[in-house]
């Protein structure tokens, strides 16, 4: 009798950056790199002071992953999802309503754009396979080159259309 080798998941070191992006998928903000295992609103707090107000300017789409986002910066314009209440005894079929769940889809329809940007910065081979370098400066580069490619060709692609 042969014995079937058991596939164990490996660890990946994994690479996180906050980004800003437009409705035409344009990159405008890349923040540095981290490890993946950091919070995404940790990282927005520490790359954006509060007191700055450098938020105020635009409205924000933003993730569940950014709770905090309106009461921290007091921002009227940006926009999160509706977060399904936690089931208890009081309420055992907690669910969203259909108007709350009608507004999340709205606000995925708006956002899917953001992560078009974000899939193609990761167009660029490098970017989105297995990381192996241990330099913190490549990270930066790397990630930094596939924005400005995936830009580069959303202005060459706006200016001759084919």
């Amino acid at each position: 009798m042969t014995r079937r080798p058991t596939i164990r998941a490996k660890k990946r070191l994994t690479r996180k950056n906050t980004l800003i992006a437009d409705p035409s998928r344009y990159i405008h903000y890349l923040g540095p790199t981290t490890s993946g295992s950091s919070h995404d609103y940790h990282l927005l707090k520490n790359e954006f002071d509060v007191n700055l107000g450098l938020l105020d300017l635009f409205e924000l789409l933003a993730d569940l992953g950014y709770l905090g986002l309106v009461t921290d910066y007091d921002l009227p314009a940006a926009s999160l999802p509706h977060r399904k209440p936690r089931r208890s005894k009081k309420y055992p079929a907690a669910a969203l309503t259909d108007a709350q769940r009608a507004a999340n889809f709205a606000h995925a329809r708006r956002r899917v754009k953001v992560e078009h940007a974000i899939s193609g910065a990761k167009r660029l081979g490098c970017v989105a396979q297995t990381y192996r370098n241990k330099s913190t400066s490549f990270n930066d580069r790397i990630m930094g080159i596939a924005c400005g490619i995936w830009n580069w060709h959303l202005t060459q692609k706006s200016t001759n259309p084919i």
